[in-house]
């Protein structure tokens, strides 16, 4: 398993907002604690993501549709687009609107079960998710950020399942088992508890605490200026 860690220069320059940079995407108050024991980017997320109206700004899906979903749309489909290789959402918080842009793995799609059983649940790879402030579309529709302050690399790496069982089906989101609805529904309600999860039982905060683990793990941790001296 691969997991890279991307900051910006400007990532550190948040920390009245709750995160400092040599904290990273979190640093743990108390090994082995809880998440809501955990400092850094994550914690600092669930403080200051919000969105007051879910029916007013819902987040989008960019990029191309699934032409073959596993759940069929029907009807609903002519509802609006609830496929794509992004997944994008901005929130409104006074001085920063921080947002996230969720990537499908190459060949993969995120889509949206909308009405069509199991109702409501999202699904698809996860390939990466960068945080930013500034949420834009480019010229063909896709997201990006004024300014990127981290992105999580290789999540299609580690095990997580897609939101599909064995049988090749869409796991409910109400069996709490869809790996891929937790993350993107948990980020897009403020709660980053179901990403840092994951990286927890991938082992990513030992790998951040010493670096002498990161080999053994597979994980790495980047900065921008280290890609940039690489280049």
């Amino acid at each position: 398993m691969s997991v890279t860690v991307t900051y910006s220069t400007t990532f550190g320059d948040y920390e009245s907002f709750g995160w400092e940079d040599d904290q990273g995407i979190y640093e743990e108050a108390t090994v082995g604690g809880t998440f809501e024991e955990q400092n850094g980017f994550l914690p600092a997320f669930n403080d200051i993501f919000s969105i007051a109206d879910h029916s007013a700004n819902p987040g989008a899906f960019a990029g191309t549709e699934d032409p073959d979903p596993i759940v069929d749309l029907g009807i609903w489909d002519a509802f609006g687009t609830f496929s794509g290789t992004q997944y994008a959402a901005s929130a409104e918080y006074a001085g920063v609107d921080l947002g996230f842009i969720v990537e499908a793995a190459d060949g993969s799609y995120l889509n949206y079960t909308f009405f069509a059983s199991p109702t409501h649940t999202i699904y698809g790879e996860i390939g990466s998710i960068t945080f930013g402030v500034g949420l834009q579309q480019d010229s063909n529709g896709l997201y990006y950020f004024d300014e990127e302050l981290v992105t999580i690399d290789g999540l299609d790496t580690i095990g997580l399942n897609g939101g599909v069982d064995g049988n090749g089906d869409v796991i409910d989101r109400t069996t709490g088992l869809n790996d891929t609805h937790n993350i993107v529904n948990g980020l897009k309600d403020g709660d980053a508890s179901a990403l840092w999860a994951v990286l927890d039982a991938a082992g990513y905060y030992e790998a951040y605490e010493g670096a002498a683990l990161t080999e053994v793990l597979g994980v790495s941790e980047t900065t921008e200026t280290e890609l940039e001296l690489a280049a």
